[in-house]
Parts: structure tokens; sequence; C-alpha cells
């Protein structure tokens, strides 16, 4: 499905993680936030290879549930290593952005958003690391989302009522919300 070798797939990324190890070497005292892609949106990258903002068809990239499902679980382990090598480096929280979840039929995030991350974020809390998450455009199943996957932290995106999405998370740490558009 995909021929990847763990040590060409770091070979490759090694000046990431040596650039983390600068940084954080350079840092006193200070948490170095680390981040990737999650699976859904780095699998919509490579199936839709182009961005997704001027043409998506979900039922073409669904059309092939297995084959789907078996690339979803290797974007899963790359990730894992990714971020394993992100720790290594010096990474002390690592961060997932989910920038095309908003995308999904709301009937699929569980099978395209909410497991894969969790699978990723799984791994990561098994390295005593804390974990963001930022699956950005999901609206109302920003809730569900965090029940399920559980981060440590979630950012959100302008579209959320952070006063609404405090009330459901009940004490979890909440980011973002700014629309970039005030900036301009």
């Amino acid at each position: 499905i995909i021929n990847t070798n763990s040590v060409d797939f770091v070979k490759k990324l090694l000046p990431v993680y040596k650039g983390i190890e600068k940084v954080k070497n350079n840092l006193e005292e200070k948490n170095l936030i680390g981040f990737a892609g999650a699976p859904w949106t780095l699998l919509l990258y490579m199936l839709n290879k182009e961005s997704p903002k001027n043409n998506f068809n979900f039922d073409k990239i669904n059309k092939e549930k297995f084959l789907i499902s078996r690339l979803l679980k290797k974007i899963e382990e790359m990730i894992c290593l990714h971020v394993d090598k992100q720790i290594e480096a010096g990474a002390n929280i690592i961060q997932i952005f989910d920038s095309w979840a908003g995308l999904l039929p709301k009937k699929e995030l569980p099978n395209y958003c909410y497991i894969p991350t969790l699978k990723v974020i799984e791994h990561i809390k098994s390295k005593k690391i804390p974990t963001i998450c930022f699956p950005k455009g999901i609206g109302e199943n920003y809730s569900d989302f965090c029940s399920i996957v559980k981060p440590d932290c979630i950012s959100i995106d302008y579209e959320v009522d952070p006063k609404w999405i405090k009330e459901k998370l009940k004490g979890l740490p909440i980011q973002g919300g700014l629309d970039p558009k005030i900036l301009l």
C-alpha cells in the first residue's frame, strides 16, 4: 500500500529533528510544542493531490473503504514515528492538526477523525507527553471529539462559541478561537 521504510522516513526528516534539538537547547526551562498533521488531513492531501478548498469529493475518497482503512493505519504508524522522533529531540507537548476535519460528513467523523486521531493520541500519552488537538471545523462535534479522543487541551476554530465550548468541556483547557480576519 505505501512502501515506507522507517529508516528512510527518519532520514528525510532528520533536519526537522535537528531543528527541534537546536531550539530546545536554546530554551530555558520552557516547553517546546511539536506537531503533526492528523491522519485524515494527511490522507486527504495524499488522495486529493490539491487543496480541498478548490476540489473535494468525499464519495470519491470513500469508495475504496478497505484500501482507505489500510492507508489510514499506515499514516497513523508514520505519525507515531514522527512524533517519537520529535519527543526524542526535545518536544514536551505534541499538537495534532486536523485542518480538514470539517469537510467530513458528521456520520464519518468517528471513522476518519476520532478513531485515527485517538490511536495517535494514545501513543503519545503512553510516552507521558501532553497532547493538544485541533479538529478544525467540526462545530458542535468538538464535545464528542473530546469525549472520545481525550486530548489534554483542545484548540478551537473561530466558528466555535468559546462560552459554549467552555460549558461543554467542563475544565478541559481551550486555546484558539480568534478569527484570523481580525488581524487584517
